[in-house]
């Protein structure tokens, strides 16, 4: 009758493989990062955002609702961790084999350093605590460490989980499982921001020196790989083929529209037009648009670059067209007839609703998918993939001089774009500068992960908001965001009346685009029926248009009252109201 919890977590459990793996599946889906396409979007160039929180953010205004954006540090978070230090603290007391619990410990310690990397990038130091407290005769009250012993902390949990996990996992349930080469990665993604002005504001080499022998060693694990990870040849299909088979996936979140509501994703409901069952949300700015090189590999801006700002859609680098919807953009999509997207203001066929900014979002979007069944898919999410682990190298070694082999990473990418060879140049010439590739790379990120959720962390690391790279990337502050909206010749918005007709109550150019009379790339054809005009995206507020102003003040950010309140150890930001704590103290 003597029977045992199964609802309480003791030491028996670390003395069993399989009962230690259970717990660190529910690492997994605690840890893992959900479906982030998107997210942060509005805080960039990428798209706009109606939150308030957000616009008070990005003009500069400090207000209460300003961390609702932001907010990480929390006592719910640091419960998870205490779940991981749990695991890590019972394996390694535990009897269990070493060869055995190495790897468990390893997939453990790799998500606390995941969790606390969460906190750091966006406070500097935070409290560190790696042991399992106990409530009744410990002292909780833990103070915030300088940034520089917390990141030595996060990347000495990486250095152990790279020594204890395996290049590969052999059994087919194991895969998509953290590899000694994904938390390499993750390592030097960490060492890159390290590197990098908001943190290293007196452009320490050493940093640089890390962070490029840290990608180095991560292209070297992942090329260890059973399949080693590579480009995925079909830019267009990252997030929408199985992630276990695609060769760019390091480090992911897989869905499946089999599973249940809870393991599927949403994102293409949240961007696909009204007319193939989606919000059309997400809207792609102007700015956005024109960052994307041209087939050829230049510039918009540099000269004999062929680009046209009328007929801004041709000739692009092909990035473009995966990413962005534009007036009659080629997308056909399982539910609906039409195989040309409109935006143009007032178009029938999308129940009268236009795109904020006149595009809309086509990343990661997979025409397979039913129109009803755009809210539950399958499309994964791939937090961390094998083009940054090569940009972050490029980066990194064109920061300490190394430019020639930065070079022709930035070149790869490129090429798998499918951006036109021009002698195996690809647009970028063998004399460009360290000044000059370093402002491309930021480029070619910002094209390249469009709504992956880094421009946000690009712009904070490089503080671009307030400091210009060079000639062709300025900063955003002073900005103001755009759109372009598409308006129909007014000879073309005469209603059809003729009750006879099965087009009545339709404007003529819904009758035309529907019958795929309208060539966009003649201009002619074009200009006989559309007009654009600019528009600014920006808020009005007080009868005053805003312009971008992210301040100084968040670079690194306050912790709230409620946090301070419960550990009182823990210092304000310097800069917020009664803060003491330095991030940048050495």
């Amino acid at each position: 009758m003597d029977k045992h919890d199964l609802n309480v977590v003791d030491d028996k459990i670390w003395e069993s493989e399989n009962q230690a793996t259970l717990y660190v599946n529910k690492l997994y889906q605690d840890n893992m990062p959900g479906m982030s396409l998107g997210v942060n979007s509005g805080l960039t160039d990428e798209a706009t955002s109606s939150s308030e929180s957000v616009t008070n953010l990005l003009y500069g205004f400090v207000t209460p609702n300003i961390l609702d954006a932001v907010t990480v540090l929390h006592k719910d978070k640091y419960q998870l961790i205490r779940r991981i230090n749990i695991c890590i603290e019972g394996l390694r007391n535990s009897g269990l084999e070493e060869n055995l619990k190495a790897p468990i410990i390893g997939q453990a310690l790799f998500f606390r350093a995941l969790r606390y990397w969460e906190f750091v990038r966006m406070y500097g130091g935070v409290p560190m605590v790696v042991d399992v407290q106990d409530p009744f005769t410990e002292d909780l009250n833990v103070p915030r460490s300088k940034t520089s012993e917390s990141i030595n902390k996060i990347i000495a949990d990486l250095d152990q989980a790279i020594a204890s996990l395996p290049v590969d996992w052999s059994l087919s349930s194991d895969q998509g499982r953290i590899t000694s080469g994904a938390a390499a990665a993750f390592k030097a993604r960490i060492l890159l921001t390290w590197a990098s002005p908001l943190f290293n504001p007196q452009n320490k080499q050493d940093r640089w020196q890390s962070a490029y022998d840290a990608s180095n060693k991560a292209v070297e694990l992942l090329g260890q790989m059973s399949v080693p990870r590579a480009l995925n040849p079909d830019f267009s299909k990252i997030f929408t083929g199985e992630a276990l088979s695609d060769v760019e996936a390091v480090i992911y979140r897989r869905f499946s529209a089999d599973a249940g509501n809870d393991y599927t994703s949403s994102w293409e409901g949240s961007v696909r037009p009204p007319s193939a069952g989606g919000n059309g949300g997400f809207n792609p700015t102007w700015e956005l648009v024109k960052s994307f090189p041209m087939a050829n590999g230049k510039l918009i801006d540099e000269v004999d670059s062929g680009y046209d700002s009328t007929y801004f859609w041709k000739n692009r680098d092909p990035r473009l067209y995966a990413t962005i919807a534009y007036n009659g953009a080629e997308w056909s999509m399982n539910g609906r007839t039409q195989t040309r997207q409109w935006t143009y203001v007032r178009n029938i066929h999308e129940n009268n609703r236009t795109p904020s900014t006149g595009f809309y979002c086509r990343k990661a979007t997979n025409p397979t998918i039913a129109k009803e069944n755009t809210s539950q898919t399958s499309t994964s999410w791939h937090e961390l993939r094998y083009a940054e682990v090569l940009l972050n190298l490029a980066e990194s070694a064109n920061e300490i001089g190394r430019t020639n082999e930065a070079l022709p990473l930035v070149r790869r990418i490129r090429e798998r774009a499918g951006i036109e060879s021009n002698g195996g140049t690809f647009g970028i010439s063998e004399t460009i500068t360290k000044e000059q590739l370093r402002e491309l790379i930021m480029i070619e990120r910002s094209v390249e992960f469009a709504f992956e959720n880094k421009r946000y962390w690009d712009l904070r690391r490089r503080l671009m908001y307030r400091n210009d790279l060079d000639n062709n990337v300025k900063m955003m502050n002073g900005k103001q965001r755009h759109g372009l909206e598409t308006v129909v010749k007014s000879a073309w918005l005469r209603r059809i009346t003729d009750a006879t007709s099965p087009y009545v109550g339709w404007n003529r150019i819904d009758t035309v685009v529907f019958l795929g009379h309208v060539d966009i790339n003649n201009s002619a054809d074009y200009n006989t029926y559309f007009t654009t005009n600019y528009k600014v995206m920006e808020a009005t507020v007080n009868s005053q248009v805003q312009r971008l102003n992210y301040i100084s003040l968040y670079d690194f950010f306050a912790v709230t009252n409620s946090f301070i309140q419960s550990s009182p150890a823990v210092e304000q930001t310097k800069g917020w109201l009664n803060g003491t704590f330095d991030p940048l103290a050495e």
